[in-house]
Parts: structure tokens; sequence; C-alpha cells
């Protein structure tokens, strides 16, 4: 069970360079996913076969690994909410922390690439609506 976890600025902060690296491989793994897929639809229309019948050993091979890829993704994206952030968009690297700020729970608001966690939104509102921290 995961726990929920308040984060300080500061310790949100520390977790950025991890997160970068999480998140750069949940990019590569998206994208050899995409490409194990494309491989596995090329082979089945070159074989005759598709996902739903045995398939050809070639197309099972592929499946296998993508299947392997799709377990390795999962694993990453489990690594992130196992710190108590929450992973809310892939392709942005977006990432949200429970903190508070005036007495309210909010979320300081991180997305792939920023140095440090420089905004926060209130929970149940989105990227579009964060705030530059003081």
């Amino acid at each position: 069970m995961i726990q929920i976890k308040v984060f300080t600025h500061e310790e949100a902060t520390a977790m950025i360079p991890e997160l970068t690296g999480l998140i750069t491989r949940l990019h590569a793994l998206r994208d050899k996913a995409a490409g194990k897929e494309a491989e596995i639809d090329a082979l089945e229309l070159v074989s005759g076969t598709d996902a739903a019948s045995k398939g050809s050993p070639a197309v099972n091979r592929e499946i296998e690994a993508l299947n392997a890829v799709i377990a390795e993704f999962n694993s990453a994206v489990d690594a992130i909410h196992e710190k108590g952030c929450f992973l809310k968009d892939i392709d942005l690297g977006l990432v949200d922390f429970y903190s508070l700020r005036e007495g309210k729970v909010v979320y300081l608001c991180w997305k792939y690439g920023e140095p440090e966690i420089a905004h926060w939104h209130h929970v149940g509102e989105g990227y579009a609506h964060r705030h530059p921290l003081p």
C-alpha cells in the first residue's frame, strides 16, 4: 500500500535527479514499446497471422519482448508512486507532490526538464492552473 507523503519544498526538490532519471527511462521504454508494436504489426502482415491467433514464432517472440518492456515501464511508474509522488503526464513528465501552503493541502508541481520545483497548484486543478512559488 502506498503511503501518502506530504513534502516540503526542499524534500521535493531533492527528488528531481532521481525523477529525471525515471522519466527519461519511461520515455525510452514508451518509445521502445511503440517500436515493438510496429514490429509486431509488420510481422503479422507478413506472416498472415494476428495476436489473437497462435501467431508465428517471430510474432510470439516480439509479443514476449513487448510484454517485458511493458512490465519494465509499469515498474518505473510504480517506483515514482512508491516515493509518494503522482505522475500526472508521462509525455510532459509532470509530477505532483502533496504539500502544505497556508494551512491547506496543495500540490507542488514539477515538469521534466525544470531544474527546480518552482510551481504549485490546488488539489483538483492541474498544470494549466499552476502558480509560481514565491
